[in-house]
């Protein structure tokens, strides 16, 4: 059955999943060229019919591995994709996977463009996509250096930079009326590991610079939140 809301074939089902906001594809099994093109293509027009909906792959029964396949999801597919609204990418493969490297492979590439999670089942994936970590993070900074600290966190665009981040939920710092030296900067991510892969990037590299120049001390929370 191939309509505008769904796709199917002997190797995949695509399908939006509208209570959830997914776009849910489903690989039956292994294929190559058109078998796999078409139904990602199909993927990605319900990506961009369907704003901020999140893009769920089932890959328990099988992937693709074809060198040229491969090249063209790097070098079309995923650009193409990170063009929509869509953020989140979650991954449902079996805890014993045959296919590790090549979802290791995928898993890498996508995060260039969006937080991406692995699971095991559908109901796994919506869980972790319906959560986020919330880190609240309190500056102390040298007197009378609070407003020059803040603004060439801006100049050297690291809010800006870290909003851009595929992960990225919330990035905003306040300043605390009740003192003129405390800084708060409130951050959410999807997960720990977009978190994580935030301290790696070159933005956060000129923040510790920063922090090193005008910051005399930090205190640092983080708590796993629900998004609903």
């Amino acid at each position: 059955m191939n309509s505008k809301l769904e796709f199917d074939s002997e190797f995949s089902n695509v399908k939006y999943i509208e209570k959830d906001n997914i776009v849910f594809l489903t690989w039956k099994k292994f294929c190559s060229f058109d078998d796999y093109r078409t139904p990602t293509y199909f993927a990605l027009g319900l990506l961009e019919k369907y704003p901020n909906s999140k893009f769920v792959v089932d890959a328990r029964n099988g992937f693709e591995d074809d060198k040229e396949d491969v090249e063209w999801g790097f070098s079309e597919l995923l650009p193409a994709m990170s063009k929509t609204d869509c953020k989140y990418v979650a991954f449902i493969i079996n805890e014993v996977n045959e296919i590790e490297e090549e979802m290791d492979l995928w898993t890498e590439e996508f995060g260039k463009y969006f937080a991406v999670v692995r699971t095991v089942s559908y109901e796994a994936a919506i869980n972790k996509m319906n959560e986020c970590l919330l880190v609240n993070v309190t500056y102390t900074i040298k007197q009378g250096k609070r407003e020059e600290f803040f603004n060439k966190v801006n100049e050297m665009r690291i809010v800006k930079d870290s909003r851009k981040e595929p992960g990225n939920i919330k990035y905003e710092y306040f300043f605390q009326v009740e003192s003129e030296d405390k800084l708060f900067l409130m951050e959410m991510w999807v997960n720990d590991v977009a978190q994580s892969m935030h301290g790696k990037t070159e933005h956060y590299k000129k923040l510790q610079l920063l922090k090193e120049e005008y910051v005399t001390d930090v205190n640092i929370e983080k708590y796993n939140i629900s998004k609903r």
